[in-house]
């Protein structure tokens, strides 16, 4: 049984084990409107790519290996079952995007403009640059765009949809499809934030229905500095090449860039010790730190990222479908307890802010779980933190009198159908934690009715929905918008912060980074671009010489 079909039957599983409850609070539209077909064929199929001058021939290879946390699932950075730190750092290396953190990136659009802007609608045309293409030395054009839009806005499960919801057509015009003009049904401020980490159309279905399985196994071609060459989950590795195609300026400075999964402060001690690894992004243990800082000319680094592990509380289970139900709940969980035994430590760990526990019995929970079924709470077995915190929440519930079980299964299966069924009543996983309108809107947008994107809970009422537009148009911005969210979903019961995230890294003597103080880095992984091999090389970083005739190649 191959990987989707899995799902499939694990999802089906999942939407029997009750009757339906879901209360649909917006009808679901149709498909977004397909681009038109001579738009299409605009693409010019005779032309060439437009490419610097072929890479001439090596006579040496460069090689950085570093430490990094196991590939969970897939690499698809839009999807909240793929979402992590190294998946989101592969994709910074290795996928185009129009804007990075606001800022647009000249070496994918040569400029973007807001054509029209009313108080209901507006158009925003952006310009591929002519020389960008993907690691096959097929063009970068409009379709890529148009595969993301689709995907975003009609795939289960992906985080910050509510802008690309809001988009009602993707024109693809110009000489070669480079010219892409957008269409909105409502104002947008921060629409720099969409269109990032674009995928390869061509190598993907034209409706974007794969989007979920799209880049499972692999990231079928790159247009970023680097590109994935193979990823061996068996050997828990997966190697980055220097994309030879890459137009840009600042290529990348290493050839080969080899991810290895490690896991245990010991076995990465070791590593280090021995200078098989030259960097390490990795999740602490309760001695991760006082190992590494003993470990002779390596600097150590804690980070706290954007991330948070928590409960979402789906506001239409039938079990906790009003309010009085989700506060019982919330009270229930001991937020120090659950996040201790999610990471496994007690240092290093930064537990959420929390009211502590009460006292009072769940009357009402132990009754409907008396009449009904058990409370069933979700999580999915690849993360591992998460289906930790599922287990103890568990544990804790049946301590208190609440019959309650485990539902172990994928997040795609979790969001496309337990939670809309109402067979899963609460599902613990990773919040993304971003500022960004987009993904705040996108936590209180009402969902679809036979799906959730973005908003887990299925909260929805006037109020909330108001509030999301608002967001979206820059009505509410910044700290104001991300309180106002925080505000609404702790107000309806329907989101219990346990952990926020926080990693080590630590780097050895053989890279030359962004700075020779790991301190002053702006990021870990992401940064690689910029690495280079040190001089006489160095832990984890190693120069080799390619034997006469058997130079490496340009791409082809």
């Amino acid at each position: 049984m191959d990987r989707r079909t899995s799902r499939r039957a694990v999802a089906a599983a999942v939407a029997v084990c009750v009757a339906s409850g879901a209360v649909s609070c917006a009808a679901r539209p149709g498909p977004p409107p397909l681009v038109q077909q001579e738009e299409i064929e605009q693409l010019d199929p005779a032309a060439t790519p437009t490419t610097s001058a072929q890479a001439p021939a090596r006579k040496s290879r460069t090689q950085i290996q570093v430490g990094a946390e196991p590939l969970r699932a897939g690499l698809n950075p839009h999807l909240l079952s793929d979402d992590t730190s190294l998946v989101q750092s592969i994709a910074e290396l290795a996928l185009p995007s129009a804007y990075d953190d606001g800022v647009r990136d000249p070496s994918v659009i040569e400029g973007a403009t807001v054509l029209a802007t009313s108080p209901d609608a507006m158009t925003v045309r952006y310009v591929i640059r002519p020389e960008a293409q993907w690691s096959d030395g097929t063009p970068l054009t409009g379709a890529d765009f148009v595969y993301l839009w689709r995907g975003m806005s009609t795939t289960p499960g992906v985080i910050g949809p509510a802008a690309y919801q809001a988009i009602s057509a993707v024109r693809v015009t110009g000489p070669a499809g480079k010219t892409v003009d957008v269409d909105f049904s409502e104002r947008i401020r921060d629409w720099q934030g969409l269109f990032s980490a674009l995928l390869p159309s061509h190598l993907l279905a034209a409706d974007a229905s794969d989007f979920a399985s799209a880049a499972g196994e692999t990231l079928p071609a790159s247009a970023g500095r680097f590109m994935v060459q193979s990823v061996d989950r068996g050997r828990g590795t997966i190697t980055l090449n220097r994309n030879d195609r890459f137009w840009g300026a600042d290529p990348a400075r290493v050839d080969v860039l080899t991810i290895n999964a490690v896991r245990g402060t010991t076995q990465i001690a070791d590593q280090l010790r021995s200078q098989q690894l030259g960097f390490v992004d990795t999740i602490p243990d309760e001695t991760t730190r006082d190992v590494f800082d003993l470990i002779p000319e390596t600097q150590v680094r804690p980070v706290d990222g954007p991330r948070t592990l928590g409960v979402t509380l789906s506001s239409t289970s039938p079990l906790l479908r009003d309010i009085d139900a989700r506060e019982e709940l919330r009270s229930l969980i001991d937020v120090p307890l659950i996040a201790r035994l999610a990471a496994g430590r007690s240092s290093e760990l930064a537990v959420a802010e929390h009211t502590p526990v009460t006292g009072q019995a769940p009357a009402l929970l132990q009754q409907r779980v008396t009449e009904s079924r058990p409370l069933r709470v979700a999580a999915d077995p690849a993360d591992p933190e998460s289906a930790a915190a599922a287990r103890s929440l568990v544990d804790l519930l049946e301590q208190r009198g609440v019959s309650a079980r485990v539902v172990s299964t994928d997040m795609q299966s979790i969001v496309s159908t337990g939670l809309p069924s109402g067979a899963v009543d609460a599902v613990v996983h990773w919040d993304t934690g971003a500022d960004s309108s987009n993904e705040l809107a996108s936590r209180i947008m009402c969902p679809h009715d036979d799906y959730r994107a973005g908003n887990l809970s299925g909260l929805c009422g006037p109020e909330t929905e108001a509030l999301a537009h608002d967001i979206l148009a820059g009505r509410a911005r910044g700290g104001e918008a991300r309180g106002t969210v925080d505000n609404a979903l702790r107000g309806a019961a329907v989101w219990v912060p346990l952990m926020h995230e926080r990693r080590i890294l630590a780097l050895g003597t053989g890279i030359v980074g962004p700075d020779a103080d790991v301190m002053n880095w702006e990021s870990g992984l992401s940064t690689a671009a910029s690495w280079r091999v040190g001089e006489g090389g160095g832990a984890g970083a190693t120069t080799t010489t390619v034997p006469a005739g058997q130079e490496e190649p340009a791409q082809q």
